[in-house]
Formats: structure tokens, C-alpha cells, sequence
């Protein structure tokens, strides 16, 4: 599939109005606002928050699903990577409520120069690209797809095997967005993590109730599926429906989230294998967790909606907090800073502004909250982490 840049953005940048940021950058945290195709930069020390349209095309929603922040060197500043959807339009001029997954247009990895947001290049990825991360060195930059059309698709046409019905990773060098490496990978895969010497990747394959891990040191990214438990459900009809991944500071284990089955699992990168025993039953659905130290994890959950510190050791929930929808509505993802700091991503009721809140990581009682854009989902530091 052909690649295509935004032909030397002169025109997106026309199309995009300059905002001043005026947020340092080693303060800011940047939130995608899916929702309402903005980045919320938010000025951790302070109550600031400036909303940056990310709009490529403005009779189109973008809806920006994910990022990643690159902290430059000498006198750059750095990158911030969007993942865009475009998401089907069912005759609105920009339909807010387009299921995630559901898109059939293909989406684009965004590069946004630090620290005014302005757009530096644009390059075509597959339908509904799910999460983009960073390697640790950072050179390369990872999509994955949650395609789930492509699997409702298969499924409904009968007679195709599970491969036809895989989305594809996609890996580009983080300073020129050419691409480096791909292949299909599984089911809808979403979240993503590396382990810290950046060898290895690890992926919830949400359609097929699998981990993938890849070899991230070949150029042919061979990658083993291991699946989740005897009881998966068939391809693109999940029954523990993983969505995202996590790896503790020695990047020795995973810990798996799972949307549908609402509980964790541990998985031993060292035995290929997942732990016995060792999940832990949540009683809502598994959002995207943070590690705070070697064995505690922070758990956004929905349905009901709260957030969830999780002793992985003892295996047990040590604390919960229930969020009102005017507090946290629908946590989406949970971050941890170099500063040791803790957030949550409310993704609120998709109509109006969602939220972001900075907790404390122990007791997990809410320090600060900010209002940002409609449907907000990931965040990144301008620290780089």
C-alpha cells in the first residue's frame, strides 16, 4: 500500500490556524482530543490549558486517537506523533460518535513540531490506527490498527481464515515518517509497549484474544501469538478482549487489560508464557493502565467507572475510587510522568468536555482536575515519557 505525505503541508498549514502555546514544554502534557480534533496542552504546574486544532482537512473529522512525544536535540525541540481515524460520517459535517474501529477510509501518522504544534508532515497508515508509541531511543515510531471492521467484515462474507482477517503494524523512522517495517499482525491489535532495550514488542490483539510479540531486532518483525486462556472467543468476537498493554520499569513482564472478561493478566516475557493465577478480577471493563513501581498498576476502569491500584505481587486490588460523571466520566487511560506524577484521561459523555485529572499514586485521591476537548483518549509528556 502506497504511503502517502501531505504534499509538503504547505497547504494543511494554510488550512491550520497558528495558536500560541506559550505552555514550556518540560511542563506540558498533551492530551488528543478525539472527539473534537484538537491536542489539549496542558501546563501541569498550573490551571492552563490551550487547545490546538489539529485539522488536516476541515470539512473532516480527524478524530486524533493517541500520541507520542519526541524531545528534540541541539536546537529542535522535538515531535509530538498523532494517530488520525477519520471515522465514518453517516451526513454530518463532522459525526463525533463514529464508532471507534469502524472506519473505512484510511487514517494518517501527523507530525506536529514542539513547541507550537504546527503540522511537519503527514503520511497515509491503514483504516482505524489504534495506538502510536515510541521506541525508547527514539528512532522509530509504531501504529497499530483496531481494525474490527476488517474482522466484521471477513466474518460476515464467511470462508476466511483468521489471517485475512489481520490489521497490519506499521513502523516508521521518527525523522523522516518513511517506512521502516510492517506486517499483519492479529485481530485488531491496539495497545503497545517495547521493553526498555526496545528488541521486543508486545501487543493486545483485541479481535483474537491474543498477545503478539514481535522481534523488533529483523527486519521481517517475526512475531509468536500466545493466546489469552482456553476460552477465547472466535476471531473478531472476543471473550476476554484485550486492549492494551503495560511493562513495569524492568520491562520483564506485561500486564494484559482486558475489556470484555474486565479482569488483568500477567504475562512472563522470559517463559513466553502467561502466570498462572496471577490475574486479577476487576468487576469493569480495563482501560489503559500505568505501572507505578516494579508491581503496582494503576487501572482505569468503566462500567461501573473508577480507578483501580493494583498490587500485582499479592495480586488484589489494594484501593478503588469511584468517579461521578461530572468528576471522571468513562476513564480511558492512566500515565505516569518521569516526575513520578499520576493522570487519568476521562473520556466524559462524548457531547462535552472531557477531563484530566492528576492523582495521587498511592492513595489515588484527585490533586487537580482540567477540562479539555470532547472525547479526549491518550496522553504524553513533554518531558518525553
Amino acid at each position: 500500500m502506497a504511503l502517502a505525505a501531505c504534499a509538503g503541508c504547505d497547504r494543511c498549514r494554510k488550512e491550520r490556524p497558528r495558536v500560541h502555546v506559550q505552555i514550556p514544554v518540560e511542563r506540558a502534557a498533551f492530551v488528543t482530543d478525539n472527539g473534537s480534533d484538537t491536542i489539549s496542552v496542558i501546563d501541569r504546574d498550573d490551571e492552563r490549558v490551550v487547545a490546538v486544532p489539529v485539522d488536516l482537512d476541515p470539512a473532516r473529522h480527524e478524530a486524533p486517537h493517541h500520541l507520542a512525544v519526541l524531545r528534540g536535540a541541539g536546537s529542535s525541540a522535538g515531535r509530538v506523533f498523532v494517530a488520525l481515524g477519520f471515522p465514518p460520517d453517516p451526513g454530518k459535517p463532522k459525526n463525533r460518535h463514529a464508532g471507534h474501529g469502524s472506519g473505512e477510509d484510511r487514517g494518517k501518522l501527523a507530525a506536529f513540531a514542539l513547541p507550537d504544534l504546527s503540522l511537519e508532515r503527514a503520511v497515509e497508515v491503514d483504516e482505524n490506527p489504534g495506538e502510536v508509541i515510541l521506541t525508547h531511543d527514539g528512532t522509530r515510531v509504531l501504529v497499530s490498527h483496531f481494525d474490527m471492521k476488517r474482522a466484521m467484515t471477513v466474518a460476515a462474507r464467511g470462508g476466511g481464515s483468521p489471517a485475512t482477517m489481520f490489521a497490519r503494524l506499521l513502523v516508521f523512522d521518527a525523522r523522516t515518517l518513511a517506512l521502516v517495517g510492517e506486517r499483519p499482525l492479529c485481530v485488531a491489535p491496539h495497545g503497545m509497549a517495547t521493553t526498555p532495550d526496545d528488541r521486543t514488542l508486545v501487543v493486545a490483539c483485541h479481535g483474537s484474544d491474543e498477545l503478539a510479540v514481535v522481534d523488533l531486532s529483523q527486519p521481517s518483525l517475526p512475531t509468536s501469538r500466545y493466546p489469552l486462556g482456553i476460552a477465547q472467543g472466535v476471531p473478531g468476537v472476543p471473550h476476554y478482549g484485550p486492549y492494551s498493554v503495560a511493562l513495569p520499569p524492568a520491562g520483564d513482564r506485561v500486564l494484559v487489560a482486558n475489556l470484555e472478561s474486565k479482569d488483568l493478566l500477567v504475562f512472563d516475557l522470559a517463559r513466553r508464557a502467561f502466570v498462572a493465577g496471577a490475574g486479577v478480577p476487576l468487576g469493569a471493563r480495563a482501560y489503559m493502565p500505568a505501572f507505578a513501581g516494579e508491581s503496582a498498576a494503576l487501572v482505569p476502569l468503566q462500567a461501573p467507572d473508577g480507578l483501580a491500584r493494583v498490587d500485582l505481587a499479592a495480586r488484589r486490588i489494594t484501593i478503588r475510587v469511584s468517579y461521578t460523571p461530572r468528576e471522571c466520566g468513562r476513564p480511558h487511560a492512566a500515565r505516569v510522568a518521569r516526575d513520578g506524577r499520576a493522570y487519568v484521561v476521562c473520556e466524559g459523555d462524548h457531547e462535552g468536555p472531557g477531563a484530566v485529572l492528576e492523582i495521587d499514586p498511592v492513595t489515588l485521591a484527585t490533586r487537580r482536575r482540567w477540562p479539555v476537548g470532547v472525547y479526549p483518549d491518550g496522553i504524553a509528556f513533554g518531558d518525553g515519557s
